[in-house]
């Protein structure tokens, strides 16, 4: 009785042996263990009937399963026992899979441009691609989408980051266009950020009433150095300065600041007011010690003068005729010719010459004025120099 039974269960399910190739469901195996070319599940490693774990085929498709969403697959080595987990395919939820380790892609293809390892993305509704990250040749991997494709690239060869620029000649390189180029902040009715016109550098605020401005941080502290107001106004540490009011450089140890006109424009004042009688053809000093001047910068020096002379003439009219000499440091600048009084007209003559300009080095100078008799012996009633000093 036992022999029918196994006779009956081997008539049930034929098992062939050709060549020490197993065929499950075929006559001619072609391997070790071979099955029927037929479509469905083929192994089940657990289960009997409907969802199991196992194998399966389907057109085109190898199909590794488990029974339920919960249920996940995972690879590794070791034993069911002592199994150490290397990668996960998750069922359920969003992440998918889980990687312990590393994940190395190489090229898809022979060509080392167009077959670039790496990621396509579908979009979120899955009904199509929307971009890839991965190899663009073998310099750049990056991101790849859109119209402006290669939009984000990173050279793994120097270190440089590109945005719509592949070949980055910087730590960050953008592409060579004009228009915006980072925004700070996207603000209601403009950006804060950076932008490139022609032949300009923009940095600029959201709003017609926001600063630009530049300083340094302290501890998460914005300490202003430096701003640009919205209506065009500078202001160094602050200030804006008052009307009519110059920004000028303290040097380098101290900031700049805003200062009046005055204290920059120097105005100095020199001259005689008792009578010099110019007899003879000797030179006669106009109050020369006074015009002594120290200058702690470079500037110009700027000198305009005015002198009035008279003549007492007896009988008939007479006139004269005199030099003016100016020196810089001994050394002879300007000369002026002088027509002086006429009896018939007046006997006093006001005479005004200048501008004259001298651009000197910082320092002490001195500068003298002398009076040349050439004709008539006149006599200088008053003398007047005023100079005005500008820092270069």
């Amino acid at each position: 009785m036992k022999k029918i039974i196994f006779f009956a269960c081997l008539a049930s399910h034929v098992f062939y042996a050709t060549a020490q190739n197993v065929g499950i469901g075929t006559t001619t195996p072609g391997f070790p263990l071979n099955f029927a070319n037929t479509t469905g599940d083929k192994i089940s490693l657990y289960g009997n009937t409907g969802n199991h774990y196992g194998f399966g085929i389907q057109g085109g498709l190898l199909q590794i399963h488990t029974d339920l969403a919960v249920s996940n697959i995972a690879f590794g080595h070791g034993s069911s026992s002592n199994f150490t987990e290397r990668m996960r395919v998750l069922n359920t939820g969003y992440d998918g899979m889980s990687l312990n380790g590393r994940l190395i892609l190489k090229n898809g293809s022979t060509d080392p441009v167009g077959g670039g390892a790496g990621v396509w993305l579908y979009k979120a509704d899955n009904t199509g691609q929307l971009g890839f990250m991965g190899t663009q040749n073998n310099q750049n991997i990056g991101f790849y989408g859109g119209a402006a494709g290669w939009g984000f690239t990173y050279n793994a060869l120097n270190s440089r980051v590109g945005i719509g620029n592949e070949n980055p000649n910087a730590p960050l390189a953008f592409a060579p266009s004009l228009g915006k180029k980072i925004t700070l902040y996207p603000g209601a009715t403009g950006d804060v950020g950076f932008g490139v016109a022609g032949n300009r550098l923009q940095i600029y605020s959201d709003n017609p009433n926001a600063d630009v401005a530049i300083g340094y941080d302290a501890a998460g502290t914005f300490n202003e150095r430096f701003a640009v107001k919205p209506n065009g106004a500078l202001a160094v540490n602050g200030n804006t300065g008052n009307y009519g009011e110059l920004l000028i450089s303290n040097g380098s140890g101290s900031s700049a600041g805003w200062v009046s006109a005055g204290a920059v424009i120097k105005t100095g004042f020199s001259g005689i007011t008792n009578d010099l009688a110019l007899t003879g053809t000797n030179s006669y000093p106009l109050n020369a010690s006074a015009y002594t001047i120290v200058l702690p910068v470079p500037s110009r020096v700027i000198l305009h003068y005015k002198i009035t002379t008279y003549k007492t003439c007896f009988l008939t009219p007479c006139n004269t005729k005199w030099a003016f000499g100016v020196f810089i440091n001994g050394t002879l600048d300007d000369t002026y010719y002088v027509d002086g009084a006429t009896y018939t007209n007046s006997n006093y003559t006001s005479q005004t010459f200048g501008p004259d300009y001298f651009d000197l080095p910082a320092g002490t100078h001195n500068i003298t004025f002398l009076a040349i008799n050439k004709f008539n012996e006149p006599t200088i009633s008053s003398f007047q120099a005023v100079s005005t000093i500008i820092p270069l």
